[in-house]
């Protein structure tokens, strides 16, 4: 739970930043049809064997997108077919990233990034207003710290209980000041057993050595009648 709106948020901004992408590609190759589809048109009216200011600007005048006008080009090229060399004329359109990207549609993608903006400021808002259990739900006493319906150790190492023991850690860990009486125990754990003391008594003493040996904690009896989970 604790992980969930940021893996909501990180998934919103995944999808924008794919959906910008797709968008940028698609201008590119409308750039590479646009000045193609223009080198054709003009290469039919005016055939050459080479590249004058006439034959660029006949060129620019059958682009149709305006941001190209400036910068598109022709050119001859020399390439090698096989073991011979040939002369061709290639379009160019001479536009670096940031033109591209302005003749892109990044609306979907700058919509998606607000919704994941708005998404996570609305998440930390709730948190902190409601103090859910995303924010409470690790407790720490004493170098136990119990989270996510686990007991570690202050260094992150898994304590390993019975679920016995763990309901018992869990009681301790969550009742006021770390106190619980025998008939408190024994009803929790053992709701249909008349006279449970032995059998708590038994857990008690197994449990003991584990408190002890992965915290700074023990547990102590109270003339008999409760058990404190405290400090050594």
């Amino acid at each position: 739970m604790k992980k969930l709106p940021i893996l909501i948020f990180l998934f919103i901004v995944a999808t924008a930043i794919s959906s910008g992408v797709c968008s940028y590609h698609s201008a590119s190759s409308r750039i590479d049809k646009d000045i193609n589809n223009a080198l054709e048109l003009t290469l039919a009216e005016m055939p050459v064997d080479v590249v004058s200011a006439d034959t660029i600007r006949c060129y620019r005048n059958y682009l149709t997108i305006a941001e190209l006008k400036d910068t598109a080009c022709i050119a001859m090229k020399t390439v090698r077919r096989g073991e011979k060399q040939e002369t061709e004329i290639v379009a160019e359109a001479n536009c670096g990233f940031a033109t591209v990207f302005m003749l892109s549609d990044q609306r979907t993608s700058g919509a998606l990034l607000m919704i994941g903006i708005i998404w996570m400021i609305g998440s930390m808002w709730y948190m902190r207003t409601f103090k859910t259990e995303l924010l409470v739900q690790d407790i720490r006493y004493g170098g136990i710290v119990y989270a996510d319906n686990k007991f570690m150790t202050s260094k992150g190492e898994q304590i390993r209980l019975t679920p016995m023991q763990h309901t018992l850690l869990e009681m301790f860990m969550n009742s006021k000041n770390h106190s619980l009486s025998k008939q408190e125990i024994c009803d929790r754990l053992w709701p249909k057993k008349p006279d449970a003391s032995d059998t708590l008594y038994t857990l008690i003493k197994r449990v003991k050595p584990i408190i002890e040996a992965n915290s700074d904690l023990k547990i102590e009896s109270n003339r008999g009648k409760s058990y404190s989970l405290e400090l050594k």
